[in-house]
């Protein structure tokens, strides 16, 4: 017995340094010789990791079998049964293993979790305080907290956890991140632009870090005998906001060199921007220094009053403003629209719409409306009532992305758009635009304004309540009506 025992802790080493196929190998020949619960445990925890679900419920139900009084092992199923969709078996799973023992602060930990994906915000909340109660120092549970508590518009009490997690461990930077992006929302830029440079440490980060031999300009360093390399990150709409630096460090720099996604680089160049943008896929001339772009607001000390070229600095390609001129009626209001970002849902959070809420809109007399949706959402076309009045442009974009939509924007009265990149594109040019918001809306648009920080011409309407666009929509068209009588 001695030796079952030795080679049980052996693979508990192994476990824990993610070495999971020696520690498999060695539970499976122990368990030859006892179906011991313990090791059972820890096998269909391994299968877990291995997101073998199945298996690893098949193992800890036989565990349970052996020993129905092992609190932890509970814990492990209501894992394994939330991710097999298994709602009220979890529920079930985690209140058995706090019932055994009222101390189980994961259990606790877990219930909590559960309760902020179903968005039962106040259970996720109470069992969170649980978990903290018996262990002070369990800091997911304080930045699990934070979380839900941004969720409830609590941002200050979200920011408050946030730093208990970092107290317990200073270099979190799921919490630094978290807590950036919460003091962005609510317009504190001065401290937000410094823990959002802690964005790439975080966990599934959207882009990677990029590594040049060159240095890190830290914002201070002299760059008038230098290149400096400005590189884009994350989604085109990032790109398309923060760009607008590009001009400011062209002006500091002896050059400025621009890599932005190939998606981009078109529209950059015919926008008056120079010719020295490169794409991600393109071989970089020589550089000295090089700085990501959304790093770019924190160098320039930028705050909400010092946030630069509001008004416009994108200009489309006057050739193709004036192809475009010839397709609009000059006798109606022209109102572009845009209803689907990307229908991924870890991408699109809430923030699409459906094509149907503009129905009431465009049947307001000497309105026409023109859809500026591309790739997703253009199901939706076929699916409106028939007297539904849309404009379907032909073969734009078709060259490059964003190079007509640009010009034919330049050429409409109003454009009304949901959080995505045409949003970005539109207030870039200076094109007046309702922008339609979910409740809880990214950090970008901060908290409760009906204006933006970032674009002049941009005007916010949000939900008032979370997933209650009808409202809006009855808000937005009372403003087209006004707008409309406003330009006679």
């Amino acid at each position: 017995m001695d030796d079952y025992n030795k080679q049980a802790l052996k693979a508990v080493e192994f476990q824990k340094k993610n070495k999971f196929h020696e520690a498999k190998k060695i539970y499976i020949d122990l368990l030859k010789i006892d179906r011991n619960p313990q090791i059972l445990r820890l096998l269909g925890l391994i299968e877990f990791d291995e997101k073998n679900y199945e298996e690893s419920l098949k193992l800890l139900n036989e565990s349970l079998q052996i020993n129905p009084n092992n609190s932890e092992c509970y814990s492990n199923r209501g894992i394994v049964n939330f991710k097999l969709k298994k709602i009220e078996e979890a529920i079930s799973d985690y209140k058995k293993s706090i019932s055994i023992d009222k101390n189980n602060y994961n259990a606790f930990f877990n219930l909590g979790n559960l309760f902020k994906e179903l968005n039962r915000l106040d259970e996720s909340i109470k069992n969170f305080n649980e978990a903290i109660s018996i262990n002070k120092n369990h800091y997911l549970a304080y930045h699990n907290r934070a979380v839900v508590k941004r969720l409830l518009f609590k941002f200050d009490d979200a920011i408050k956890d946030f730093d208990k997690a970092l107290k317990i461990i200073p270099k979190y930077s799921n919490s630094l991140f978290f807590k950036a992006i919460t003091q962005l929302k609510i317009g504190d830029y001065e401290n937000g632009w410094k823990n959002y440079e802690q964005r790439w440490e975080t966990t599934n980060f959207p882009t990677p870090k990029r590594k040049f031999k060159q240095p890190y300009w830290n914002g201070n360093d002299d760059l008038n005998n230098k290149i400096i390399l400005i590189h884009g990150e994350q989604g085109l709409g990032d790109n398309i906001q923060f760009v607008r630096y590009f001009n400011l460090i062209k002006s500091k720099a002896k050059k400025a060199i621009l890599q932005v996604d190939k998606k981009l680089v078109q529209l950059l160049k015919e926008c008056n921007f120079d010719n020295y943008i490169f794409s991600n896929d393109e071989k970089l001339p020589e550089f000295d220094i090089h700085c990501p772009l959304l790093s770019l607001p924190l160098k320039f000390s930028t705050t909400l009053q010092s946030i630069p070229l509001k008004n416009k600095y994108l200009f489309p390609n006057k050739d193709r403003i004036y192809k475009w001129k010839k397709t609009f009626d000059n006798r109606y209001l022209n109102i572009g629209i845009n209803w689907q970002a990307s229908p991924n849902p870890d991408l699109d959070k809430g923030r699409s719409f459906k094509l149907k809420y503009f129905n009431e809109i465009s049947i307001i007399d000497k309105i026409k409306l023109h859809s500026l949706q591309k790739i997703y959402g253009l199901n939706q076309i076929k699916e409106i009532n028939k007297q539904f009045k849309l404009n379907i442009f032909d073969n734009f974009d078709e060259e490059a992305p964003f190079i007509d939509a640009a010009a034919i924007i330049e050429n409409l009265d109003l454009v009304i758009t949901c959080d995505t990149s045409v949003a970005h594109l539109s207030g870039a040019i200076g094109k007046k635009t309702f922008l339609i918001l979910q409740k809880n809306c990214e950090w970008r648009w901060i908290q409760d304004i009906d204006h933006s920080p970032w674009y002049a011409s941009i005007r916010i309407y949000r939900q008032k309540k979370q997933g209650d666009w009808e409202s809006v929509f009855k808000n937005v068209k009372n403003d087209i009506i006004k707008f409309y009588e406003f330009r006679k």
